[in-house]
C-alpha cells in the first residue's frame, strides 16, 4: 500500500516538528492492553546495520521453524514491507484491518505521530497472527523512539554506532551512543557490535547501572574466508563456518551479530540448532543493501545515506568490484540536505567514471542540480537528470556488459529504481 493511502486512513497528527517521547506511545497501546508486553521480543538499536541484523535474526527464527514478525523502517516503496510475518509483507487486508481496529478504538479528537501509528500497527499484526517471536528495529535513536515501551525483551542489541541524525540524537558518538542504548532494560541481555572507545564507554556505563550482561562480539573471532563468483560470502565465527547471502563485506560483522543474539537466545532454552543458523544466514534476503539486482552490465542498489553508510559502499565496490574487473564505474545519486554530503561527496565521487543526479521524493531532499554541482568540483563528470527514469535512461545508454551502475543514497528514491528495474526483468 502507497504511503499517501494509508495516510489518508490514519489517525495522525497535524504535520510538524517531531516529537520524541513514549507517554502518547504507551497512550496508544493501552487502548489494546499493550500487546507489545505480551509479544516475545528482540529490540535492535544501532546506526547502521540494524535493519540487516534484524532481518538475519529473523530468518534464522523462521528457519528453526518459529513464526516470526518483523517490524523495520524505513520502506523501499510501499508501507506493507515494514511489517513482515515470516519473510512475507503484510497483505493490504491484513493491514487494513488493524487500520480499522485502530481507528475505531480512538477517541473523536486522538492523534498521534506518524511513526508512532506505524509502530502501534505492526504490533496488533503480529498480535492478530499470533506470532511466537517479534524482531523489532528501532526507527530512531532508541531512548525515546516509539518502540522503546516493550518492558521485558528477551534480549537487546545495538549495532555499529556512527554520525548520523546529529540534530535530534547529539554530536559526538557519545551522545548517540548515549541514546541508542536507551533500549537497554534491567537485566536484560546485551549483545553489541564493535565499537570505538567512545561509543563503547557511553553504553557500557549504560548497562553497568542497568546490570545488563553483555555479549559483545569480538573482531577477533570474526574469519573472512572467501566471495565466490555470485559474491556469497564465506566466512568463520568463533571457529565455525558460515555462508552469508548477502554481497557486502560489512554484512559479516552484523551476521556475527545475528549469531550471538541467536546463542543468548538459545541460552534462554529456546530450540534453535545449528543447522538453522546455517540456513538463515544461507537464504537471507535484505533489498536495497548492496543488492544486484542486474547483469551484463551489473546493476547495485544500495542505501548508503550517511557517511558511515558510504564509506562501506565504497569499500564493497573496490572489493568486487576493482579496476581489473570491471569496464567503467557509474552511478545514480541522490541525497537529502541533512546529511554530510560535502564529505560523502569528496570521498565517493573520485571512484566513478560519471555520476548523474536526481532529486529524491522528499521534502528533505537536497536538489539534483545542487549535488550535481558539488560532483563537478571533485572532477568527476556528472549530468544533473529530472526524474529517475531519466536518470536510468542517460546512465544505460553508455553501459557496456562489463560494466558497473551503482544507483545509491536516499532510500527516497532507490527503492523507485529498484522498481523500476525489477519490473522489467
Amino acid at each position: 500500500m502507497r504511503y499517501e493511502s494509508l495516510q489518508a486512513k490514519l489517525p495522525l497528527a497535524p504535520a510538524g516538528e517531531m516529537v520524541l517521547g513514549l507517554a502518547s506511545m504507551k497512550q496508544l497501546m493501552a487502548h489494546f492492553n499493550h500487546p507489545e508486553n505480551q509479544l516475545p521480543t528482540i529490540h535492535i538499536a544501532g546506526t547502521n546495520g540494524k535493519g540487516s541484523t534484524a532481518k538475519m535474526v529473523a530468518t534464522i527464527l523462521q528457519a528453526a521453524g518459529y513464526k516470526v514478525g518483523l517490524f523495520t523502517s524505513p520502506s523501499l516503496v510501499d508501507f506493507n514491507e515494514r511489517i513482515q510475518i515470516n519473510g512475507q509483507q503484510v497483505t493490504d487486508t491484513q493491514l487494513m484491518a488493524q487500520v480499522d481496529r485502530m481507528t475505531a478504538a480512538l477517541g473523536p479528537d486522538e492523534y498521534y505521530t506518524e511513526f508512532e501509528v506505524f509502530t502501534g500497527l505492526a504490533w496488533l499484526t503480529f498480535e492478530a497472527n499470533q506470532v511466537d517471536f517479534v524482531v523489532l528495529e528501532v526507527g530512531l535513536g532508541g531512548r525515546l523512539d516509539a518502540t522503546n515501551i516493550i518492558n521485558q525483551p528477551l534480549v537487546t542489541a545495538i549495532t555499529k554506532i556512527a554520525l548520523d541524525h546529529q540534530k535530534i540524537l547529539g554530536d559526538t558518538l557519545a551522545e548517540i551512543a548515549g541514546e541508542k542504548a536507551g533500549i537497554l532494560k534491567a537485566g536484560v541481555p546485551l549483545v553489541l557490535y564493535p565499537q570505538v572507545d567512545e561509543a563503547k564507554r557511553a553504553i557500557t556505563q549504560q548497562a553497568d547501572r542497568l546490570q545488563v550482561p553483555i555479549h559483545e562480539v569480538k573482531p577477533g573471532d570474526i574469519e573472512p574466508l572467501s566471495i565466490d563468483e555470485h559474491g556469497l560470502q564465506s566466512f568463520k565465527y568463533k571457529g565455525r563456518k558460515y555462508t552469508l547471502n548477502l554481497q557486502a563485506p560489512y554484512q559479516v560483522n552484523n551476521a556475527a551479530l545475528a549469531i550471538e543474539i541467536i546463542q543468548v537466545l538459545k541460552a534462554q532454552g529456546i530450540a534453535i540448532s545449528d543447522q538453522a543458523i546455517e540456513k538463515g544466514l544461507a537464504t537471507v534476503i535484505w533489498p536495497a543493501r548492496f543488492e544486484i539486482v542486474a547483469s551484463e552490465p551489473t546493476i547495485i542498489i544500495d542505501g548508503s545515506h550517511n557517511m558511515d553508510g558510504i564509506l562501506s559502499l565504497k569499500e564493497a565496490i573496490l572489493t568486487h568490484y576493482p579496476a581489473s574487473k570491471v569496464g567503467k564505474r557509474v552511478a545514480i545519486m541522490g541525497m537529502l540536505a541533512d546529511k554530510d554530503v560535502a564529505h560523502v561527496v569528496e570521498v565517493i565521487a573520485p571512484i566513478f567514471q560519471k555520476i548523474i543526479t536526481v532529486t529524491p521524493h522528499s521534502n528533505r531532499a537536497l536538489a539534483g542540480d545542487q549535488l550535481a554541482a558539488m560532483i563537478k568540483a571533485t572532477g568527476t563528470a556528472v549530468e544533473f537528470a529530472d526524474s529517475d527514469q531519466a536518470a536510468l535512461e542517460i546512465a544505460e545508454a553508455d553501459l557496456k556488459k562489463d560494466d558497473l551502475l551503482c544507483i545509491f543514497g536516499s532510500f527516497y528514491f532507490v527503492g523507485y529504481l529498484r522498481s523500476i528495474i525489477k519490473n522489467r526483468l
